[in-house]
């Protein structure tokens, strides 16, 4: 069984008048922000990706426990799922995170990536506010 009190919740934001794109990821537990990042002028499903991408790095780096990433975003997982994205943008960034994620496949297998209900469970709690 899921818990919603435990794990890294990931969420990004796209400001087009500001142009920018970020995101962050939250331990469920804690509240507390694990990681953050301003991507520049990026796409949403590109930086719902790459949180995910990080989550993962900060679970591997720091032995986080439990190994379960949430995020709201269908294409991100979808992405992260085929260790590829399906983005007509192309960049460091991204080709970065495609090869890390082919490259440690082994580990990433065992950590779970789960599709956040907004609907049943409310904003995600790495959500930015900016609705």
């Amino acid at each position: 069984m899921i818990s919603l009190n435990e794990g890294i919740a990931v969420d990004a934001a796209h400001s087009v008048k500001n142009r920018k794109t970020e995101f962050r990821g939250v331990d469920l537990k804690t509240g507390k922000t694990l990681f953050y990042s301003d991507l520049g002028n990026q796409t949403i499903n590109i930086g719902e990706f790459l949180a995910i991408v990080e989550a993962v790095k900060y679970i591997i780096e720091h032995d986080y426990q439990p190994k379960i990433i949430f995020s709201d975003s269908n294409t991100a997982i979808s992405w992260f799922k085929n260790k590829r994205t399906a983005s007509g943008k192309r960049n460091a960034k991204l080709m970065k995170a495609e090869i890390y994620l082919r490259a440690i496949a082994y580990w990433i297998d065992e950590i779970q990536v789960v599709k956040w209900d907004n609907k049943a469970w409310g904003e995600i709690p790495a959500d930015f506010g900016n609705k």
